[in-house]
């Protein structure tokens, strides 16, 4: 089948609204006509490698932080959890970029069910002025009585990633213009044949709000959506299946009443088992505590060094953070 004036149009446009991005398309129609076109991303990180949606600063690290419980529980396991977008603490969150584009229910579901996300920041933000570190302590970090974790992904390429994306956060109206300007493209050319769809719930996902911009957010985002045109990736071997490792948060999930599901995603350590490149492989580089631990500071290190040592099977060096000196102050 030939391609229409309409698609043509339409390929023009995506070229010049989502530079750095290759799009492919499905058709479906007869011998005499194309009925329907269904673009979409395919799974591969390569396929956005050229876009702004695609980390491109070296060193990969970046920041996390969590409670003490939390970061002791993953050194103990060896893994991350990236809980799915049901567990965002705005709800809104997805809709705000995503809501721009022609998901019908189904498929906003879909996302919000079974996209997972990893929340870090920039290594800079430990660096910068001190409000936006003393920020995400508040908001994140237990009010300076949790603990940062330096997280490395320089283990596996990131050119090799199927599934997986990882991209800073972009914030306000403005960064989401090109997706407005798209969504009125479709309108404006609805009732033309053929009828068109598309699927960028790979990017939508990396646009908030203006209030979040101190956060300096860069997210790892897991796509297992099953409502695609490319499906999910299972790695299995004789054991069983490795890879993706879904679990329901059952407390999570009856106290907000949704289904809460989370991935696990092994971290490196002395036993680690490649599954395959195309999955990332955090290692934990380094452990930063709050500004809020006192006289029991090193005994705290101490532990967290013992507890890297013992399960990762190497050194973890432990500080903390420069804000301590501030918090303190008589």
């Amino acid at each position: 089948m030939n391609f229409t004036e309409k698609e043509h149009l339409f390929h023009q446009e995506l070229e010049r609204l989502l530079p750095g991005i290759v799009i492919r398309s499905v058709r479906a129609g007869n011998e005499k006509e194309v009925n329907h076109c269904h673009y979409c991303i395919l799974p591969e990180i390569a396929n956005i490698s050229k876009s702004q949606y695609y980390y491109k600063k070296i060193p990969l690290e970046f920041i996390h932080f969590s409670s003490l419980h939390a970061v002791r529980s993953i050194i103990s396991s060896k893994k991350l959890r990236l809980y799915n977008l049901y567990n965002l603490n705005d709800p809104r969150e997805y809709s705000f970029a995503g809501d721009l584009l022609t998901f019908n229910a189904d498929n906003r579901e879909d996302a919000k069910k079974n996209m997972f996300l990893l929340s870090m920041c920039m290594t800079e933000i430990l660096t910068m002025h001190t409000q936006y570190e003393f920020n995400m302590w508040r908001l994140y970090g237990g009010n300076g009585t949790g603990v940062a974790i330096q997280l490395d992904f320089s283990k596996n390429p990131l050119t090799a990633w199927k599934h997986y994306y990882l991209s800073q956060v972009f914030y306000g109206g403005n960064s989401r213009t090109n997706l407005m300007e798209l969504n009125a493209l479709l309108v404006k050319y609805q009732n033309e044949k053929p009828s068109m769809t598309i699927d960028l719930g790979q990017i939508v996902a990396f646009h908030k709000s203006n209030l979040y911009k101190l956060e300096k957010e860069v997210r790892l985002l897991f796509d297992n959506r099953q409502k695609r045109v490319h499906g999910p990736t299972v790695y299995s071997d004789y054991r069983g299946q490795l890879s993706p490792l879904l679990s329901k948060d059952i407390p999570k999930s009856h106290d907000l009443g949704k289904d809460i599901f989370y991935l696990e995603l092994p971290i490196f350590s002395r036993e680690f088992e490649v599954i395959s490149e195309q999955i990332p492989v955090p290692r934990i580089k380094k452990l930063i505590l709050g500004y809020a631990y006192g006289r029991d500071y090193k005994d705290t290190a101490l532990t967290l060094q013992e507890l890297c040592s013992n399960q990762l099977g190497y050194d973890v060096p432990v500080e903390q953070t420069r804000l301590a000196k501030y918090y303190n102050e008589r």
